[in-house]
């Protein structure tokens, strides 16, 4: 055979086989039935292919020569290609090795191939896997329903063939590792390259020791990342050896775990978080396995007063746990999983006795694979008591809201829609519930000032709320009144309203109206009083002093006008007076103040004069004649010709003094000058006349001295209760026994003493005199703890800081009922400091000691002060009562007195009652309690005594 008949390709040597003669491999290699070919060992080129290649493949044979046979399209699989020549190039020869031939029209043969090595070249010879017999079919089949499992069961499997290194694996297996299966070159090095390295380093450990005996069988788990995405595999491995005990091949499956891996991985942190949650939840929460705690939290450990060690493994009966026998039942079948609870409402006991309200829930739950119940509690204890609380304050409040006498309404903040209203509303304005309900008090008309309400709410957004203030409305009958009305913010079911209270206060206004006009006024005359005056001179005072203006103070008295009363009677004493102040009034100018103060004295304030010296004492006398000329010009009362004649004492005013006191005293000293002269005429002061100063030192020193001797005893005057007819209390009188001049009363003395500093040490001993005497009548059984002793208190004694501490430390120290005690203070020390005046009163009731405003109607007599105050009595003054069976003026007063008295709900006492007929009267007006000479004169203890454990017998009607 020439050189162009050897097989070869360009630039390709023929084989020079040393083994074989070239025309008897070529003849050999020609006549092969089954394909062959032989190709370059080192550069694997196709050096010649038989007849037999080139009818199975369709190629032509120039197509062939020279080719690489890995590369070109000859094999179905050319992975597996070059990965059967890797085997070749380790072990020499491979026999047998399956292979898929690619036709040139695109088929696929299926061939088994051996490879023979001649010197430098390779032999390929191909042989025909039978396809046709019944055990192939029978093994297709089987084959078939492998894969129909396993893609059912999304599995792959792999088949590792150790010699060679060729892994044969299913499209499963090569998609679970990022291959197309048309990709896969089944080299099993190539197999793991989307493996994470970490545990790429752990299959090779794995496998080693599988094939070194020390795990026949295993399952690896490992990753693998394909297009940037991680997925966990699970794989199983089975080795098989040869005939000799070597490993020859390596047997498995493959699944993708991701999802399972990922649930475990989620269940792990959904458990971490249950763990987490259940410890730190607020609410107590328990876990129970077979009717066992296997966990508390830290909030039941709070709640309960258990701690995890007392609990675990412990059956929550077995505890005391449950108080309640009546709920084991409902709690045990919830502990064995039996029933669920929500919102169970049970008493549950803590480590030390306390019992809980707590709502209950149950939850079957699993961990661990474990069947178990969660319990939570609730402690809804304050909240029950809060909501029962709710519950009682609403009911108070309907009931208030329904009983109340005063208007109730509610009404919505931003449109004035009145929402409800009670019975006291529809009083007050006479509007059905039908009619108010729905409309706004605008729309009714109740309101004068429509802009009324708008201010209301923005005092009340201001301040929080609005108290007593006063405006008027009308009724639905048109009626005008006046109101006291307080608005307060209220929320109902998430509605902004307004609370509105209303109070009629019109008839108290009036009385208040009326009282206040006596406070400052003659009841008779409706001249000033004494009050008005001071306040009038003030005023005065001011005035004088930026214009550098005088004035003057007339004091009057009408000479002998007790003859008058005693003669003709009160009424007309009465209208003399009044006379007299007619005549006055005609004879001042409009800025002249004209001024009773009782009986028939009677004060003329003169103002504007521009003199100084004489000049101004002429101006005054001048103006004086002229009303002491008036004064005495004859008059005709109720048919009675009556001629009056004055005596005048008169101060100037700045040089005499700018207060109403030092005028007062001063002009009162030049009347009584008038008086010593036989009256009838007019007197300026005189500082000769001021004799009287040093006689008021040389009092307070015999004072100091009293006090320091304990000269100061305590008379009593019985006070009567109509009712019981029997003496029920006494008023302490204070009297100065002096060691020379005897007894002396308080008239004497008690400017001086209240002036001066002495009247707080004066105070203390006499109220402990007072409280030593009562325990002395409580000891002796003379009295109740219901009789009552009153202990007069001077301003100055009210005002100092340690007067609480003195009465309660009197009261201490004698051991006697609070109740017994009652302190007497007047208008003036109320008004002078209210606030403190109530913070003291206050703290005194609290201890239960009485209080009485004494001299009441003389002084400022208001209802709205005494509101304020914790009094239990008031007294009418005596002043009142002398004349008050005669005098319309004093029956009124004491008639508006009574009236006050009843609508406070407090008790009276009518002093200075000396006849059956002021009695009667007092008694027919609604008063109970008298004192004054009809039922006895101030009296020293022992009288007293004897009074009470021998009463007498009053008779009175």
């Amino acid at each position: 055979m020439d050189q162009t008949s050897m097989p070869g390709t360009t630039g390709v040597a023929p084989p020079t086989p040393s083994t074989v003669n070239d025309a008897s491999f070529l003849l050999l290699f020609n006549g092969m039935p089954g394909p062959a070919l032989l190709i370059d060992g080192q550069t694997q080129l196709i050096i010649d292919v038989n007849p037999a290649f080139i009818q199975a493949t369709q190629y032509e044979r120039h197509q062939l020569l020279g080719q690489p046979a890995g590369d070109f399209p000859l094999w179905g699989h050319p992975r597996r290609w070059h990965a059967m020549m890797r085997s070749q190039t380790r072990q020499g020869s491979l026999r047998y090795q399956p292979i898929e031939l690619l036709r040139r029209d695109g088929g696929l043969l299926s061939y088994q191939v051996s490879i023979v090595k001649l010197n430098q070249q390779l032999l390929l010879c191909l042989q025909p896997r039978a396809s046709n017999n019944a055990s192939d079919q029978a093994l297709k089949d089987s084959r078939s329903r492998l894969r129909m499992a396993l893609e059912a069961g999304q599995m792959g499997i792999w088949d590792w063939q150790i010699a060679t290194d060729a892994l044969h694996c299913s499209a499963r297996s090569a998609e679970l590792h990022g291959f197309q299966a048309a990709d896969w070159d089944g080299c099993a090095s190539h197999f793991l390259q989307h493996v994470v390295a970490k545990d790429r380093q752990a299959i090779r450990r794995a496998f080693i020791a599988i094939c070194r005996g020390r795990e026949p069988r295993y399952r690896l788990t490992y990753r693998v990342v394909v297009n940037k995405r991680q997925r966990w595999l699970q794989a199983t491995a089975t080795l098989h050896l040869n005939q000799q005990g070597q490993p020859a091949r390596m047997i498995g499956t493959l699944v993708d775990i991701t999802d399972q891996r990922r649930n475990q991985n989620a269940l792990v942190e959904s458990e971490a978080k249950f763990a987490i949650l259940f410890q730190n939840a607020p609410d107590p929460y328990c876990l129970v396995h077979n009717q066992r705690v296997i966990e508390v939290n830290q909030s039941f450990a709070r709640t309960f007063g258990y701690s995890a060690i007392d609990l675990i493994g412990r059956q929550p009966e077995e505890i005391g746990l449950w108080s309640s026998h009546s709920a084991h039942r409902s709690l045990q079948q919830a502990a064995r999983g039996e029933r669920e609870l929500h919102g169970f409402t049970e008493t549950f006991s803590t480590s030390n006795g306390h019992l809980l309200l707590c709502e209950v829930g149950s939850t079957r739950i699993r961990i661990n694979h474990q069947q178990c119940v969660l319990f939570s509690f609730r402690d809804i204890t304050a909240r029950t008591q809060a909501e029962s609380a709710l519950r009682a304050s609403e009911d108070k409040f309907a009931r208030a809201f329904k009983g109340s006498p005063d208007s109730i309404s509610i009404s919505e903040l931003k449109t004035g829609r009145q929402l409800e209203v009670n019975d006291g509303f529809c009083r007050l304005t006479g509007y059905s519930p039908e009619e108010a309900i729905g409309r706004t008090v605008n729309e009714l008309g109740i309101w004068i000032d429509a802009n009324e309400r708008d201010d209301l709410i923005r005092t009340m957004d201001e301040k929080g709320g609005v108290y007593g203030r006063e405006m008027r409305i009308r009724t639905r009958h048109g009626k005008e009144i006046l109101v006291s009305v307080s608005a307060q913010p209220l929320t109902l079911d998430g509605l902004d309203c307004m609370l509105l209270t209303a109070r009629d206060i019109t008839e108290q206004k009036r009385i208040e109206a009326r009282v206040k006009h006596l406070a400052y006024h003659d009841a008779l005359t409706n001249l000033p009083n004494r009050l008005l005056l001071s306040d009038r001179l003030s005023q005065l005072n001011a005035l004088h002093q930026r214009h550098d203006l005088r004035g003057a103070l007339l004091f009057f008295d009408l000479d002998h006008f007790k003859h008058i009363n005693d003669s003709l009677g009160h009424s007309c004493g009465d209208a003399v007076l009044q006379e007299v102040t007619r005549r006055l009034l005609c004879r001042v100018r409009a800025e002249d103040t004209v001024a009773r103060l009782g009986g028939d004295e009677f004060v003329v304030l003169l103002s504007g004069f521009t003199s100084t010296g004489p000049a101004l004492a002429q101006e005054v006398e001048r103006a004086a004649r002229e009303l002491l000329d008036a004064i005495s010009a004859p008059m005709q009362i109720e048919g009675h010709a009556l001629q009056l004649s004055t005596s005048i004492g008169i101060a100037l005013i700045p040089d005499h003094g700018d207060s109403a006191e030092d005028l007062l005293k001063r002009a009162d000293i030049a009347l009584y000058r008038v008086k010593e002269r036989g009256r009838d005429g007019i007197a300026f002061f005189e500082q000769s006349m001021q004799v009287a100063a040093s006689e008021r030192l040389a009092i307070e020193s015999e004072l100091r001295r009293a006090i320091s001797k304990g000269q100061f005893c305590l008379h009593y005057q019985p006070q009567f209760d109509y009712r019981s007819q029997r003496v029920e209390g006494a008023e302490s009188l204070l009297r100065w026994q002096h060691p020379e001049r005897g007894l002396i009363g308080p008239g004497a003395f008690i400017d001086v003493l209240e002036q001066s500093s002495l009247i707080l040490e004066a105070g203390r001993q006499i109220l402990h005199q007072a409280c030593a005497y009562i325990a002395e009548l409580l000891g002796a059984g003379l009295i109740t703890p219901h009789f009552r002793l009153s202990v007069n208190i001077s301003p100055r004694q009210f005002r100092h800081a340690s007067f609480v501490d003195d009465v309660l430390g009197a009261i201490a120290l004698h051991e006697i009922p609070t109740s017994c005690l009652s302190l007497e203070i007047t208008e003036g020390i109320v008004i002078e400091n209210i606030n403190d005046t109530i913070d003291k009163m206050n703290l005194l009731r609290s201890h239960g000691v009485h209080f009485a405003i004494d001299d009441f109607g003389t002084g400022y007599s208001s209802l709205s002060y005494l509101k304020q105050l914790p009094v239990d009595l008031l007294k009418i003054d005596q002043s009142f009562v002398r004349d008050c069976p005669h005098n319309p003026n004093d029956a009124e007063i004491i008639r508006a007195i009574i009236a006050i008295a009843t609508s406070l709900h407090l008790g009276l006492i009518a002093e200075g009652v000396e006849t059956q007929e002021q009695l009667t009267f007092l008694h027919q007006q609604g008063c109970e309690q008298f004192q004054g000479y009809l039922f006895g004169r101030p009296m020293d203890a022992s009288h007293l005594r004897s009074l009470l454990q021998n009463p007498p017998d009053y008779a009175v009607t």
